[in-house]
């Protein structure tokens, strides 16, 4: 009975517990990033043309400054890097049949469940000034960037960050 009480507390916990998001590296750290400590974030608009769900920016414009300082490089005016980011977005229709048909005959769109998956990825890329790639990076949070909460987006982008190399000394 007691051992039943624990593993019942072990799964509450874990469902409460945050999941941090996993981040890829796209592009591995380039020789050229050693020894560029002062960077320069760049604005969203020369990354992509659409931003989807713009208001999200001055959030995420200030976690990546806050992550790159801790990481070990400066924001700088006169930058010897730049930082690119942006969120991407997938919106794809899923849908899903029953396998069982309603028990009484209500048509067919009881049958069916039409939803939609809306997936934003966070991508960070570090350019020279001649904005060649030097490393390159994305994290996805497995939800819609409209209905995810901040301290998620928060999340994804510490996952994100605490991939870049640090600043070499």
């Amino acid at each position: 009975m007691r051992l039943f009480a624990i593993l019942l507390l072990c799964l509450a916990l874990a469902t409460c517990t945050t999941q941090i998001p996993q981040a890829h590296v796209t592009q591995l750290a380039d020789a050229r990033l050693n020894g560029l400590h002062a960077f320069q974030l760049m604005p969203p608009e020369n990354a992509v043309d659409a931003l989807p769900y713009a208001s999200r920016y001055p959030l995420l414009n200030a976690w990546l400054r806050q992550g790159m300082e801790q990481r070990g490089y400066r924001d700088s005016a006169q930058p010897q890097l730049r930082v690119y980011y942006w969120l991407a977005l997938r919106d794809a229709p899923l849908e899903f049949k029953v396998d069982v048909p309603p028990p009484q005959s209500l048509g067919p769109y009881l049958a069916i469940h039409r939803l939609h998956d809306e997936t934003g990825t966070l991508r960070v890329r570090l350019t020279d000034l001649r904005d060649q790639v030097l490393w390159e990076g994305t994290v996805s949070t497995g939800l819609s960037p409209q209905h995810a909460s901040s301290e998620l987006l928060r999340h994804a982008t510490e996952a994100l960050v605490g991939q870049v190399p640090k600043a070499a000394p």
